[in-house]
C-alpha cells in the first residue's frame, strides 16, 4: 500500500482529495443547520433545498462522465475547485452580513452540486490512469482512508470553530481555504489525456447516456443492477444521514456539536474499515457489495429504532455504521471501474453519479414531507428501503449466477 504514495500523480491526487473533502465535510455539518435556521425549522421547506441541492446532478452528471472520458481531467478538477471557492465566498459573505435568504441557499446549493457532479467522475476515472488494475482495490482503499480522515476532522473542525467563534458564517470561510488549497495542489499534477476525444454536444451526451444504460441492461447487467441499486440505496442513505439525523438531533434537543460528535466516530469507523478492507475482502464482486449494502441498512435501522428509547447509544453505533459504510464505498467504487469497459469508466461513473444524486434529491424532498408527521417515523421508513432495495438486488444477482451456471 505505501508504493503506490511514490506513484507518480497519486499522492497529489490524494492530498486535494484530502484538503478538499475536509472543507466539504465541515460543510455538510453546518449547512443543515444554517438551512434549519433560516427555515424556522420547517422541514418542507428544508426538504425543498435539499432537493435543488441534489437536482443538478440529473443535468451535470452525464456532462461530468462525459469530460472525465474526454478532457485532460487536471484541467476538469481545476475547474470543478474554482466554482465551488467562489460560490462558497459568495455564500460567506451573504450570511456573515446577514442578507442570506431560502433564494440564496438555493442558487448557491445549485452551483456547488454543479462543481461537484464534475468532480466526481474526473476523480474516480483518474485513479485507473494513474495505477495498475491489480492495485486499484488499495489505491481505493488509501483514498477511501483520506477522504474519511477528513469527514472525522471536518465535524470536530466544525465544532471547534463554531465554539470560538460562535457565527457559522466563519466555517464556510475555512471551506473556502480548503479549496484554493486544493487548487494549488491540482497545479502539480501533470496532465491526464483522455482515451477518447470526441466534440462536445450536450444533446449527444445526453443521448449516449441512455444508450449505455441500455447497453449495461442488455450486455453487462450485474453493473445495470449494481448501479441502479445503490443508486436507490444511496437516494435513502442520502436523506438520513445528511437530513433526518441531524433533524433528529435537534428534535431531541442534543444540539450541533452532538451531531458532529457522530459524524466523527462514524467516519473514525469507515478510517479503520478502510484499513482493514484489504484484509477481510479478497475477491470485489457485485454481490458481495450488495451484501454489504443490506448490513448498512440492518444498523442505520437499528438506530432508527434506538432512538425511541436512548438516542446516546448512537454513538458505538456510528462507528461500527462507519465500518460497514467503508467497505460499501470502496466495494461500490472497485466494482465499477473493474466491470467497465475502459473507454467507458468516466460515463459509468456520470451515471452513476446521475442517478444516486438525482434520487438523493427527490429523497430529501420526501423525507421533509414525511417529516411533518413524525421525524422518527421518517427515520424508520427510509431505513428499512434500504434493507429491502438491496435485499431485491442481492436477490437478483444470486439469480443472474444460477442462471449463468445452468448454461
Amino acid at each position: 500500500m505505501r508504493a503506490l504514495l511514490t506513484i507518480r500523480n497519486f499522492p497529489s491526487l490524494l492530498s486535494s482529495l484530502f484538503i478538499s473533502k475536509l472543507g466539504d465535510y465541515s460543510y455538510e455539518v453546518v449547512f443543515v443547520f444554517i438551512v434549519l435556521e433560516i427555515t424556522g425549522s420547517n422541514y418542507i421547506l428544508t426538504g425543498v433545498v435539499y432537493f435543488f441541492r441534489f437536482i443538478p446532478f440529473l443535468f451535470f452528471g452525464p456532462i461530468g462522465g462525459w469530460l472525465a472520458d474526454n478532457k485532460d481531467i487536471k484541467n476538469t478538477l481545476l475547474f470543478s475547485e474554482i466554482v465551488r471557492l467562489i460560490v462558497t465566498c459568495l455564500l460567506f459573505i451573504s450570511y456573515f452580513y446577514e442578507n442570506i435568504n431560502i433564494y440564496i441557499l438555493i442558487l448557491s446549493s445549485v452551483l456547488t452540486t454543479i462543481g461537484r457532479s464534475i468532480f466526481q467522475p474526473s476523480f474516480r476515472t483518474a485513479i485507473p490512469k494513474i495505477v495498475s488494475n491489480k492495485n486499484l482495490g488499495y489505491a481505493n482503499s488509501i483514498s477511501q482512508i483520506a477522504e474519511e480522515m477528513a469527514m472525522v476532522l471536518g465535524p470536530l473542525i466544525c465544532s471547534f470553530i463554531l465554539s470560538i467563534a460562535v457565527n457559522k458564517s466563519w466555517v464556510l470561510m475555512f471551506n473556502a481555504i480548503t479549496y484554493f488549497l486544493s487548487i494549488l495542489i491540482i497545479f502539480n499534477l501533470s496532465k491526464l489525456d483522455a482515451r477518447k476525444k470526441e466534440v462536445f454536444n450536450v444533446s449527444k451526451i445526453y443521448k449516449d447516456t441512455c444508450l449505455s444504460l441500455d447497453y449495461l441492461y442488455r450486455v453487462n447487467n450485474k453493473l445495470f443492477i449494481v448501479i441502479i441499486g445503490s443508486g436507490i440505496c444511496i437516494l435513502f442513505t442520502g436523506s438520513v444521514l445528511r437530513f433526518i439525523i441531524p433533524a433528529v438531533t435537534v428534535f431531541l434537543g442534543k444540539g450541533e456539536i452532538f451531531t458532529s460528535y457522530i459524524f466523527s466516530l462514524m467516519a473514525f469507523g469507515t478510517i479503520i474499515g478502510g484499513l482493514i478492507y484489504n484484509k477481510c475482502v479478497n475477491i470485489v464482486t457485485p454481490n458481495k457489495l450488495m451484501f454489504f449494502w443490506v448490513v448498512y441498512g440492518v444498523i442505520l435501522f437499528c438506530l432508527a429504532v434506538f432512538s425511541f428509547f436512548s438516542f446516546d447509544i448512537f454513538l458505538p453505533f456510528s462507528f461500527i455504521l462507519g465500518v460497514c459504510g467503508a467497505f460499501v464505498d470502496i466495494t461500490l467504487v472497485t466494482v465499477i471501474q473493474t466491470y467497465s469497459e475502459k473507454n467507458n469508466i468516466g460515463k459509468n461513473f456520470g451515471i452513476f453519479s446521475t442517478l444516486a444524486n438525482t434520487s438523493e434529491a427527490l429523497s430529501s424532498l420526501l423525507s421533509g414531507v414525511i417529516a411533518i408527521f413524525s421525524i422518527i417515523f421518517s427515520f424508520v421508513t427510509l431505513t428499512l428501503l434500504i434493507v429491502l432495495t438491496s435485499s431485491i438486488c442481492l436477490a437478483l444477482l444470486a439469480k443472474k449466477r444460477l442462471v449463468n451456471e445452468g448454461l
